[in-house]
């Protein structure tokens, strides 16, 4: 049984009333899997996952059930592990494809992937994470996805501010909480929590929103969110967000599956708070969270100019990279490649001048250039189908097994003609391989390479 704080029961006893022990009881029952099957992906062979219950407000794609890291759904990007209740958040910001988005606290990517789907890899989505080690994670997972149109940026908000003032169409504040609607989910977080925990994250909270509304252009979204129950980092925070930045206004939220409005009385009264939505664990299947979504009027803010990266590929560099390219069926727009050193990058159309930004992913790296000599990326893999490249490999799941552990691939079942390869599983690029003399040479990074025991299966 989870043992919470008496200060916690004690103001929630006194929030909720005569609801407040169904609530409280809440806690002692098992949190809820799920996960979303990944649009970008060919998700046409993982039949059985999608006959899995629904996440009600994310019927598409989310379903509840586990997936694990050794399963082929996960090695794939085919499916992401994310709790129900986090997945109504990106479903209320509504990503269409060309929108400028920013998620501004996008570790560990669930929102992110979630967006960049929505958005079918067109215009352009920066997944920011203010600490190094997490954005690094949030990155693999980008990349796992096969997503195109991402900038993964390691910044404090304020840093990012005094770089794109009136610029996004959208942004997602998933903001860092007390994690209260966590806690039958992760236990350990309960320990953190402390009778001025909520207004410590509250303070935190307002900092970074003032440096999120210089973000957003005029008829703009902001959609702000957390995992937590208090009042003093929802409502309160909206309330706030409403009377120092008088510009914004709350905007409807459609509510379903028992997802219930916010509450005015819980703030300064003001009505329109309960267009916001509060997502309980004893009234919904999943865990708690509050949103919010805002909408800019207008601006007293001058639009700063935003410069545009142009490619920086010379001639030669132009013309060998292009007969690469080619040489693997493969056709993209050499104006959108940028050059790190012996990496190279396709970067998402109107992407804004990078330098300045601390960028860990610059949209797609599809190439290495090693001894005089491309190599694919392991990236580019992961964004490809196998009718999407020159040859490609479907893997058994013995050779799965084999391949992600770095092992090189002997006899394969198909003929291939000398060069590189695309390993595929369920249609799907998961890596790239180079045929000569009857075996396939494995080219799987070495830092994701594992020994996988378990048997894959869809699942």
């Amino acid at each position: 049984m989870l043992e919470l704080p008496k200060e916690f029961v004690e103001k929630y006893r006194d929030l909720l009333g005569d609801q407040a022990d169904v609530f409280f009881r809440s806690f002692n029952l098992n949190s809820v899997n799920a996960f979303r099957l990944n649009p970008l992906k060919d998700i046409s062979q993982f039949k059985q996952l999608g006959k899995l219950p629904q996440v009600p407000w994310n019927a598409d794609f989310g379903h509840y059930g586990k997936i694990f890291g050794e399963s082929t759904a996960f090695l794939t990007g085919a499916a992401y592990s994310q709790e129900a209740s986090a997945q109504f958040v990106a479903r209320v910001v509504d990503a269409q494809p060309g929108e400028k988005i920013l998620d501004l606290a996008a570790a560990p990517g669930g929102k992110t992937t979630q967006i960049a789907a929505d958005m079918q890899n067109q215009g352009l989505l920066v997944a920011n994470e203010i600490n190094f080690g997490r954005a690094k994670i949030l990155s693999e997972n980008v990349e796992r996805s096969g997503i195109t149109n991402c900038l993964v940026t390691n910044h404090r908000p304020d840093d990012l501010a005094a770089r794109f003032v009136n610029y996004f169409d959208k942004i997602l504040l998933d903001a860092p909480c007390s994690g209260e609607g966590m806690f039958r989910k992760d236990h350990q977080a309960v320990q953190y929590w402390h009778t001025g925990y909520n207004q410590e994250c509250a303070d935190r909270q307002r900092e970074i929103l003032r440096s999120t509304v210089a973000m957003l252009r005029p008829g703009g979204q902001l959609i702000y969110s957390t995992c937590t129950f208090a009042p003093e980092e929802d409502e309160q925070i909206v309330s706030w967000l409403l009377t120092h930045y008088p510009e914004f206004q709350l905007s409807d939220i459609q509510k379903t599956a028992g997802i219930e409005d916010g509450r005015p009385d819980w703030a300064d009264g003001n009505k329109t708070l309960s267009k916001a939505a509060r997502l309980w664990p004893d009234k919904i299947n999943g865990e708690g969270h509050f949103v919010a979504k805002l909408v800019k009027t207008k601006s007293h803010i001058p639009e700063a100019s935003s410069s545009q990266l142009i490619s920086n590929l010379k001639q030669d560099e132009q013309r060998l990279l292009s007969e690469f390219l080619t040489s693997l069926d493969l056709s993209l727009p050499m104006r959108n490649i940028y050059q790190f050193g012996a990496y190279f990058y396709l970067f998402p159309q109107n992407c804004p001048e990078i330098k300045g930004l601390k960028v860990l992913r610059l949209g797609l790296q599809i190439a290495e250039l090693k001894n005089k000599r491309f190599l694919p990326a392991h990236s580019l893999a992961l964004s490809l189908s196998k009718d999407h490249f020159s040859q490609s490999y479907e893997l058994s799941d013995t050779e799965l097994r084999q391949f992600v552990h770095g092992d090189v691939i002997t006899q394969p079942k198909t003929i291939l003609k000398k060069g590189w390869v695309l390993m595929t599983k369920k249609n799907n690029g998961i890596g790239f391989g180079r045929y000569s003399d009857h075996m396939i040479k494995n080219f799987y990074p070495k830092g994701l390479r594992k020994l996988i025991h378990a048997q894959l299966s869809e699942s």
